[in-house]
């Protein structure tokens, strides 16, 4: 195993300090590569401790094919603090998610996407899928070039640029993530739903095969575009490489103990990828459309007491959480008098939840899985 270390500048801050990207590479035989980054969002710690306990794990690891590692993807947004709390989904600067920040590069840059399609019709997908990946490179180098002699290359989107540029070359990429207080989670492009079971979540948001700014979505969407424009041409071809987003639980949390067992999904998926011998397996999982992935907004403001944590599945009626105004009470029965209840519209799991119960009206209560479709044997 040969493990190649790069460090690539960032952001040069006030001060004169660089901010660096620092990326691992572990090459074993020739074969598929994979693309794992974590800490976009710069609270969302978890995916740093299964990517040391993955590359601990390679080291005494036969492998095929090559990863590509990085740690605190965003060290700005892991260093912007608020007292102890980490001030890390949004650029400060700007208020832009940093997991929005993407691009759509084939319709960015303008590239000729059905000139390449007639150009290479008739070779076989492995070939197209080779030169089609030499192809994005050049694509992004150009665009980014583009955005610095114009000066538009801002500090929103010069980092995402090169993860999505690094991605590019990747077989398979997977985007670790957290939610606020979550479950762990899995979002799962439509034409990929089959191959994310193997990554063994027990919970998978299926989402369209579109570009809405994130991550995954901009390292799919390339590979979307040219599936349709070989279409044109009759040549029909099977999407080998996926893009995923992982949700290893709640941000501000590191725990290595819990890695051990997140880094399973990953080891699995490798096996599906053949970078690893064995035959993977799934779990059974519950699924949900996009669309039915619901949040639930505040309807008040108040103190929450929950019922109901991220996992747990609920019923149409139940009593979701609790709302204290402390405004409306009586004293002859304070806890009654100033107590209303949020109920459930319709089945469900709790997927997120606030992490406060300090709440505003509008604020985002819960997010929650609906009209659940179940895969394998779960009932």
């Amino acid at each position: 195993m040969k493990w190649i270390i790069n460090e690539y500048p960032i952001k040069e801050l006030a001060t004169g300090e660089v901010l660096n990207l620092k990326t691992y590479t572990v090459h074993g035989s020739p074969g598929p590569h994979i693309h794992i980054q974590a800490s976009v969002h710069g609270a969302e710690l978890q995916g740093n401790a299964v990517i040391l306990h993955l590359m601990d794990l390679l080291n005494s690891q036969k492998m095929k094919g090559s990863i590509t590692f990085i740690p605190l993807a965003n060290p700005y947004a892991t260093n912007n603090k608020i007292g102890t709390y980490t001030y890390g989904r949004f650029n400060p600067v700007t208020g832009h998610n940093w997991n929005r920040n993407y691009v759509d590069i084939i319709k960015e840059s303008n590239f000729n996407i059905d000139e390449f399609a007639k150009e290479n019709k008739d070779y076989s997908w492995g070939e197209i899928r080779s030169k089609f990946k030499a192809k994005l490179e050049i694509v992004f180098e150009k665009y980014v070039e583009d955005l610095i002699q114009s000066k538009k290359l801002a500090e929103n989107n010069k980092l995402n640029l090169l993860l999505q540029q690094l991605a590019s070359k990747a077989d398979g990429i997977l985007d670790l993530h957290t939610g606020p207080v979550a479950t762990r989670y899995l979002y799962s492009a439509e034409y990929q739903e089959q191959v994310a079971y193997y990554l063994k979540f027990r919970h998978v948001v299926v989402i369209p095969n579109e570009f809405g700014g994130a991550m995954d979505e901009a390292c799919f969407m390339p590979w979307i575009h040219l599936r349709d424009a070989l279409k044109k041409y009759k040549k029909n071809i099977s999407i080998d490489i996926e893009s995923f987003t992982l949700e290893f639980g709640s941000e501000e949390t590191f725990c290595m103990q819990n890695a051990s067992k997140d880094v399973e999904s990953i080891l699995n998926y490798m096996k599906y990828k053949g970078l690893l011998e064995g035959t993977p397996d799934q779990i059974d999982s519950h699924a949900c459309r996009l669309k039915n992935f619901r949040t639930i907004y505040s309807p008040k403001g108040g103190l929450v007491d929950y019922h109901f944590e991220p996992g747990q599945r609920y019923l149409k009626g139940d009593t979701l959480a609790s709302f204290y105004n402390l405004k409306s009470i009586d004293p002859k029965d304070p806890i009654v008098s100033c107590r209303s209840k949020v109920m459930a519209e319709e089945d469900g799991i709790v997927i997120n939840r606030c992490p406060s119960s300090s709440v505003h009206q509008g604020m985002e209560l819960f997010q929650v899985m609906t009209k659940l479709e179940e895969h394998g044997a779960i009932k």
